[in-house]
């Protein structure tokens, strides 16, 4: 199945128009989980971040999952 990652804020949006095909959701979530470590490596101070969240949605837009990137993942 394909999901798609948008970064989502409570006045912008930044949809992921190509998305990612993989087998579950929770390979999905594993491929979200690393983009969120990867926009906080590219030095990005965390306040940057406040309200903003990587939702991943299915092909009908629906929202699957949503993770704040204010949220320190471990």
């Amino acid at each position: 199945m394909r999901y798609y990652f948008n970064l989502m804020n409570p006045t912008e949006g930044i949809p992921d128009d190509i998305g990612i095909e993989v087998g579950s959701l929770e390979q999905a979530c594993e491929e979200a989980v690393r983009a969120v470590h990867e926009l906080r490596a590219e030095g990005q101070a965390s306040a940057e971040w406040n309200d903003w969240r990587l939702e991943i949605t299915d092909p009908a837009g629906a929202v699957l999952l949503s993770i704040g990137l204010d949220v320190r993942l471990h």
